[in-house]
């Protein structure tokens, strides 16, 4: 029984864990938190360049008007994490 309680536990904290530890690398990337989506991250430049980042779970979406930003925020990002790309 309190084998079962233990890793129930364990299990409920990974999610808060994997925000913890993604909300940290993208804030130190610069990106911005939404007030109204805690799960959306932005950043956007002078050049009218756009990136948005949105998390659900342990997948990660982004997109943007950029592929420059795209490639390398997807190589910065599978050198950080063990990530794949669903296309």
């Amino acid at each position: 029984m309190y084998r079962l309680k233990r890793a129930s536990y364990e299990l409920k904290q990974v999610p808060r864990a994997w925000h913890t530890r993604i909300d940290s690398y993208l804030l130190a990337r610069d990106f911005e938190r939404c007030l109204y989506e805690h799960t959306l991250y932005i950043i956007s430049s002078v050049h009218s360049d756009i990136f948005l980042v949105c998390f659900y779970g342990d997948d990660l979406i982004f997109t943007g008007n950029n592929l420059e930003l795209i490639a390398e925020f997807m190589e910065a990002t599978i050198k950080q994490f063990e990530m794949i790309d669903m296309g």
